[in-house]
């Protein structure tokens, strides 16, 4: 008797087992619909060792975000006009489909001024300290764009991760100047700060603009594999390889100067090329997304 009755419950509490089993599933595994942002998690692991290792005065916590394939890859030829954080996103167009995104965005324009004697005040009374400014804008821009899609393949709380993708990337430096004393027929040298980092101009001009090294433009194509193991409800941590191959386009390199030309008793301009610009083609693995990575859905 007793093992009949064993028997009709198991047989009764089976489907509502089954049921439990599969929202348990569900809570876990993303879904149709869903968005996810990651994070990469190094600098965090960092941080929690460091907090062990007697370096809590120094200790912080920094770049964290996604990691733009543009991060520590010696290819760019101005590491500083990259972002070394990115935001990385996903959306689930089904339980297995997903567009995925990795965006890094960096813009500067920092303005340095100085004062320099004013000539014209100068001129008419020897005894001026009255003073003109003199600037440079430094301009630094760098984008990180990967736009792509992947694969999910797994039904429990391990699921692999198979993607691929378009690659963006453009960085660009530029610094313009403005003088406070102008070139006239009686000032043909005017007064004018020395700023730092200033290009080597023609004897009797001075810098308007330079585009230091140029702009360069990244396109290309990637591919990635990797696992997702979901340690809470709609939370993983994750880690993934990549394979990159893109091209780089380089453009001129060149210092626009201003002098007075006595011939024609007019202000002169100039443009001298630098470098003719560059190109190249690049094929291995880079950091996209992060070595190791936290997402979460929702």
């Amino acid at each position: 008797m007793k093992k009949l009755i064993a028997i009709i419950l198991s047989v009764c509490l089976f489907p509502a087992m089954l049921g439990a089993e599969e929202k348990e599933k569900k809570q876990y595994l993303p879904e149709e619909g869903d968005w996810a942002l990651g994070i990469d998690v190094v600098p965090v692991l960092r941080y929690i060792g460091n907090a062990f290792n007697g370096t809590n005065g120094t200790n912080e916590i920094t770049h964290v975000g996604g990691t733009p394939f543009t991060s520590g890859n010696a290819h760019f030829r101005d590491r500083g006009l990259m972002p070394d954080v990115s935001i990385m996103g996903k959306y689930m167009l089904t339980d297995e489909w997903a567009l995925r995104a990795n965006i890094g965005l960096m813009i500067s324009a920092e303005n340095e001024k100085a004062y320099s004697i004013d000539d014209q005040a100068l001129l008419a009374n020897p005894l001026s300290e009255a003073k003109v400014t003199d600037g440079v804008r430094h301009e630094r821009n760098g984008v990180s764009m990967m736009l792509g899609a992947e694969y999910r393949k797994g039904s429990r709380r391990v699921q692999g991760v198979f993607g691929g993708g378009l690659l963006f990337a453009f960085q660009n430096n530029k610094d313009t100047y403005s003088w406070g004393n102008a070139f006239t027929e009686i000032n043909q040298s005017p007064s004018s700060y020395t700023f730092a980092g200033m290009p080597n101009v023609p004897a009797g001009y001075r810098v308007l603009k330079q585009n230091g090294t140029g702009s360069d433009v990244y396109l290309g194509l990637t591919g990635s594999a990797g696992i997702e193991w979901f340690v809470a409800p709609k939370i993983a941590l994750g880690a993934e390889v990549n394979l990159s191959l893109y091209y780089i386009f380089g453009s001129q390199t060149y210092v626009e100067s201003e002098g007075y030309n006595t011939t024609s008793g007019k202000i002169d301009t100039r443009t001298d090329l630098l470098s003719p610009g560059d190109n190249g083609i690049y094929f291995g693995t880079e950091s996209l997304g992060g070595s190791l990575y936290m997402t979460f859905y929702f």
